[in-house]
């Protein structure tokens, strides 16, 4: 581990970082039928790539793309750790007991024969098609779901399930072939709005759907998209992400169990059947993660259910759709990260060293929402999947050793383990130490300004979510006294620098959470959008411009503007 402070030139960090036509009737005991039959298709093995015909501008830079695996001396490292402290040095004498250190993973571009893609995806889209989807609303989701299908190659797999009242299996999950994708344009053409929104009726069929693939790829996404609140099925928030957190179990029989609990809670005239059925999942069906990327189409749909369930899976997202050509760039982004997909189910574990632990040292706290106590002074953080270039940190906070030592020890340990997404094997990073030095002294070293930095915008994300909670609750003139605190905090920083990337984001979100609160009416939609990005280092654009672009990959910034062109 180097002691070195992290360079703020853009060394250490890039400066610019950039989802049988059958019919579910969930009101009518044909649900279970229509699943027992859909089990037992089969796709099709094609393998021929084609530029397809459509109704999208044949100008689009979007185009079909297999997946060719990495030569076999393009072995490296996917994922790259390192640990600094807030201050390399911190006097005995001093009054500072408790210092933090910045975990830093960054991920390595993808190699040039991969031809901007890592792995053949399977995606399933649950689209809301109530009658308040009408209109431009749905003609943009057509178009949209078209520029989905152009840069799927033969070995990617598209599904769609719309819901309204009823839940309809339009597109079951299936290789986009030739023919597979013509048939696929036809159906999505044909889609009209109807009823109210089972918007859990929706979610469970398009899991079921993506569960039931044989022969899985390895990066699996469903794309959720809703303009309004649930109203029929399940429509309580608390229940919905404990159902989808239980579908993200490791074992089959438990995610078997609330797959069914879900059916049967989101089609009560189907129960009866429900009870007897079983569906036979495997432990290939649940060996891939799913991540789920939650789309809030307008100002009426429920934000607060929608980033929840989309924080209870791994590598998933909320995207606040403002207006209707956003849903371009929403699901352009989407798909240029799950397309650029390095590594998987990555969890970081830090800890400390037994000589460390008896001289006081322990973990204050892990600046993470994924983070877990294990109880025995370790910590590990569900970080979930890194797209190419993308780069994340954790900050830790821990008490000091009460032993003096001119030379930095040990205080924490850090190590990554995560599934490569290149040679499909399990990997590690680390263990890397943090070290500080404990000098028989009061004096303190320089501070480290880009752990400084990244303390600082795990801070801003917390007091902008306690901001947004204050504004949502008719307190307005508190949340703007709590920007105005935190506006003035920035800037007394030891590492302030206004032109230094991250102080600079920092600001201009204070910036743009004020002028959401001078809006007449506030639904919190945006800034929930903004604090998530903050806090996951992950870019959820909806819109072209905004502080978090800084997060977003060059491949996520290629696919919104492909799709935007489309």
């Amino acid at each position: 581990l180097s002691s070195d402070p992290v360079p703020t030139n853009g060394t250490f960090r890039k400066s610019t970082m950039r989802y049988h036509r059958g019919l579910i009737n969930c009101s009518s005991a044909t649900l279970i039928q229509a699943f027992e039959k859909h089990l037992t298709m089969t796709t099709s093995n094609i393998t021929d790539d084609w530029t397809i015909p459509s109704t999208l501008e044949t100008t689009s830079v979007v185009e079909p793309m297999d997946v060719d695996p990495p030569t076999a001396g393009s072995a490296f490292d996917v994922l790259k750790l390192s640990v600094n402290p807030k201050y390399d040095s911190i006097g005995i004498k001093s009054a500072t007991t408790w210092t933090s250190a910045c975990v830093s993973i960054e991920t390595s571009d993808m190699p040039e024969e991969m031809n901007d893609r890592t792995s053949a995806l399977d995606v399933v889209v649950a689209l809301d098609i109530s009658g308040s989807m009408s209109g431009q609303k749905l003609k943009d989701c057509k178009s949209t779901l078209e520029a989905m299908l152009r840069p799927l190659g033969s070995k990617d797999r598209f599904g769609l399930i719309v819901f309204g009242s009823r839940v309809r299996v339009i597109i079951p999950a299936t290789l986009m072939n030739k023919q597979n994708k013509e048939s696929a344009l036809k159906q999505i053409k044909e889609i009209n709005t109807e009823g109210m929104t089972n918007l859990s009726g929706g979610l469970t069929v398009a899991w079921k759907e993506l569960l039931f693939i044989g022969n899985p790829n390895s990066v699996r996404s469903l794309f959720l998209l809703t303009d309004g609140l649930a109203n029929e099925g399940i429509q309580e928030t608390n229940t919905l992400v404990q159902m989808v957190k239980r579908l993200t179990a490791d074992s089959a029989e438990d995610v078997e169990t609330a797959l069914l609990e879900g059916l049967r809670m989101s089609s009560n005239r189907a129960a009866q059947l429900v009870d007897s059925a079983t569906l036979g999942l495997t432990p290939e069906n649940v060996q891939a993660p799913v991540s789920l990327f939650c789309f809030g189409y307008g100002p009426d749909h429920n934000s607060d259910m929608l980033q929840a369930l989309a924080e209870a899976t791994a590598g998933g997202g909320y995207y606040f759709v403002e207006n209707d050509s956003d849903v371009y760039t929403a699901f352009g982004d989407a798909m240029g990260g799950i397309m650029s997909v390095m590594a998987q189910s990555a969890v970081l574990k830090i800890s400390v060293p037994p000589e460390a632990a008896a001289n006081g040292v322990k973990i204050r706290d892990v600046h993470h929402d994924k983070k877990i106590n294990r109880g025995d002074g370790t910590f590990t953080v569900n970080l979930g999947d890194f797209y190419a270039e993308e780069n994340r940190d954790v900050i830790v906070d821990f008490d000091l050793s009460n032993v003096a030592s001119d030379v930095p020890v040990p205080h924490c340990v850090a190590s990554l383990s995560y599934m490569d997404v290149l040679s499909k094997k399990p990997a590690q990073a680390g263990p890397l130490n943090c070290n500080v030095a404990r000098p028989d002294s009061n004096e303190i070293s320089t501070i480290n300004k880009y752990v400084e930095s990244q303390w600082m915008r795990v801070w801003v994300a917390q007091e902008l979510e306690e901001a947004d909670k204050e504004a949502r609750s008719n307190q307005r003139a508190q949340a703007k006294i709590r920007l105005e605190k935190m506006a003035a905090a920035i800037k007394a920083s030891e590492a302030y620098d206004k032109d230094d990337e991250t102080f600079s984001k920092l600001e201009l979100n204070l910036r743009h959470a004020m002028q959401d609160y001078e809006e007449a009416t506030y639904s919190g939609h945006r800034s929930k959008n903004m604090y998530g990005s903050m806090k996951t280092q992950r870019a959820y654009a909806s819109r072209e411009a905004g502080a978090e672009a800084c997060y977003q990959t060059k491949y996520k910034a290629r696919m919104c503007k492909a799709f935007k062109k489309s």
